[in-house]
């Protein structure tokens, strides 16, 4: 491949020859040193030296683990670039640059921080990681902490997004989550959704900063959440809407109810244990499994169907009879009101009785460590729907094990869908007379039965009557490689 420029000249004090290509690789080789890197890809930054340049690297490299395998991850180095005389400094510097300039990076960025998220260290991150990368790619930025729940929804409604090139949290889902139903809110909403949005995992679940990171071929880590959103490329998302009446959210990760939810909302109280509550709160109840009885309908993509049958007018009918609980006094937002599609009825499918856990995601990963919907496309304009009837308590046990590798939808316990729509009916405790149950919408309570954990007076759904879900394919925009 033909040359940009090409010369004798020192790396971090070795002599070698240097080769810049007009697809922005950079060779060098010499005695005792050679390597390469692509421009683009690798380089978080430049600065100019007296007759040198430095380089801001983080590139690819393996590592051997304990195990004997290998782990691959970026690793940060600077390298500098020393010339001879002042003409070849300024041509490999500005060659350079053009590189860096053409690849779409953001010049500004609006950074939310949540202080309280996860073990509260999202200030610390910030500073420690978040900030020296930005100020090493010379991106300027604008940071804003949340002070309390929904702040984050009310920046987004507020700001002037016009000198921002896209806004990033430095949290976990839930910042992320309200940014997104804050931009949705607006009455511009249909140029304020089309900002990217970047996510740095420093909450307790991270499901869509591990989503990106998989999609990326990326290592799980806070430096190379960053460095994606340094880079610039962008991937379209889609975004689902949940609506019960006239209230209604905009959602980017899962909707979940059984199991899911309870574990979700009831490891609460082990806060303090950082993402092993949720390890904890699992075990305990598998001891004492629930099944909810309920139902839900859904529209499959064609082979897809799954066990539903037909779809049943009940469901429909139940939702109209109790609709009218959740409409008291609230009124429809402003802004983007939901999908528009023409759903045809004759191809719902439904599904009703005991069921140990349901769940509907938008991307792979609602954790770390956890990987329901590992067929899940970020931009397919489907959702993807587990859904788990019954199970022994062991063969329960080892399933929750293969969600690391997504290989539990393998099992034939486990039916794997995916809908274009959705609408789900919960109810409460199979053989029991306590209702109890809750609807989890990207890890905040829906709506909860009577007798669960906490106050259901000011959750935003009823637990019982109807609610929809539909989705939008590529209305919103994520900092991650196509």
């Amino acid at each position: 491949m033909e040359s940009l420029v090409e010369e004798e000249l020192q790396l971090d004090g070795a002599q070698v020859t240097a080769t810049l290509r007009y697809s922005g690789a950079l060779q060098w080789h010499g005695t005792t040193k050679q390597g390469s890197l692509v421009v683009q890809d690798d380089v978080i930054g430049i600065k100019r030296g007296e007759l040198s340049i430095i380089l801001y690297t983080f590139c690819m490299s393996s590592k051997s683990t304990i195990c004997g395998g290998f782990t691959r991850k970026r690793r940060r180095k600077d390298l500098r670039l020393s010339f001879a005389n002042d003409a070849s400094q300024q041509l490999w510097f500005e060659s350079i640059q053009v590189f860096l300039d053409e690849a779409g990076r953001p010049r500004k960025l609006l950074v939310i921080v949540n202080p309280f998220g996860g073990q509260g260290a999202g200030k610390t991150i910030f500073v420690q990681i978040v900030e020296p990368m930005l100020q090493a790619a010379r991106i300027a930025y604008a940071m804003k902490e949340t002070l309390f729940q929904g702040h984050a929804k009310d920046l987004a409604k507020s700001f002037d997004l016009s000198q921002f090139d896209g806004i990033v949290c430095v949290s976990g889902d839930g910042v992320l989550v309200e940014i997104l139903n804050g931009l949705l809110e607006r009455v511009d909403w249909k140029h304020a959704i089309r900002k990217p949005l970047g996510i740095i995992p420093a909450g307790t679940g991270n499901g869509m900063a591990k989503s990106v990171l998989h999609h990326a071929g990326e290592f799980f880590d806070i430096a190379s959440a960053t460095f994606l959103i340094i880079r610039g490329q962008k991937h379209a998302l889609d975004v689902a809407t949940v609506v019960q009446g006239q209230v209604r959210f905009h959602s980017l990760l899962m909707l979940s109810w059984g199991l899911v939810a309870d574990v979700d909302f009831e490891s609460e109280k082990f806060r303090w244990m950082g993402a092993f509550r949720f390890d904890v709160q699992t075990l305990i109840r598998i001891v004492n499994l629930r099944r909810y009885n309920g139902g839900f309908s859904y529209l499959p993509v064609a082979g897809s169907e799954g066990t539903g049958g037909p779809y049943s007018s009940e469901l429909e009918v139940n939702k109209l009879l109790h609709s009218g609980e959740a409409d008291s006094e609230r009124s429809w937002r402003k802004g983007y009101s939901g999908p528009l599609h023409s759903l045809p009825t004759a191809e719902w499918r439904s599904m009703e009785g005991a069921f140990v856990l349901v769940w509907l995601t938008n991307v792979p990963f609602t954790s770390e460590k956890v990987m329901p919907a590992p067929l899940a496309k970020f931009s397919d304009g489907l959702l993807d729907l587990i859904v788990l009837r019954d199970c022994s308590r062991w063969k329960l046990f080892c399933l929750l094990f293969k969600l690391q590798s997504g290989s539990h939808v393998k099992s034939k316990s486990i039916e794997y869908l995916k809908v274009k729509a959705f609408r789900l009916s919960p109810g409460g405790q199979y053989a029991s007379d306590k209702p109890g149950g809750y609807v989890d919408l990207d890890g905040e309570i829906l709506a909860r039965g009577q007798g669960s954990f906490g106050d259901a007076s000011n959750d935003p759904m009823v637990y019982g009557p109807t609610i929809e879900v539909s989705v939008q394919q590529g209305l919103a925009t994520l900092f991650c490689p196509s």
